[in-house]
């Protein structure tokens, strides 16, 4: 038993080569019996999701509280809390440490893109 294929929809001119693409994709799609996505515009804010700024701010203080349990765990060691081993506080040191490191990177990694955008030419 043999499914006959359905016909494809021709493509009508657009004015913009992307809006011929995005019809001529949505043709194939409603053809194949695929349904086909919707996609939001992006400068519309999104019910529920944060935004970047929300997002960094959370990173940073997530960032600030790690350094500040590893100095806080250091200065209690220090003090002379024997609760506290010596190889536990090494150890936050240590992640408070890279920590530190990969959001240095992060950053330097951003200015450099940022730099390389600003000197495209228009």
């Amino acid at each position: 038993m043999s499914a006959a294929i359905p016909a494809i929809p021709a493509v009508p001119a657009m004015d913009s080569p992307m809006d011929g693409i995005t019809t001529a994709m949505d043709a194939l799609a409603s053809a194949a019996g695929a349904p086909v996505p919707q996609i939001q515009d992006p400068a519309a804010p999104s019910a529920g999701q944060p935004s970047f700024a929300e997002i960094l701010a959370q990173a940073v203080g997530r960032l600030d509280d790690g350094v500040a349990a590893a100095n806080a765990s250091a200065q209690s060691f220090a003090s002379g809390n024997g609760d506290i081993p010596l190889s536990d506080v090494m150890i936050s040191l240590e992640e408070g440490s890279l920590a530190l490191q990969t959001a240095a990177a992060v950053r330097d990694k951003v200015l450099a893109a940022y730099t390389t955008i600003m000197n495209m030419p228009v």
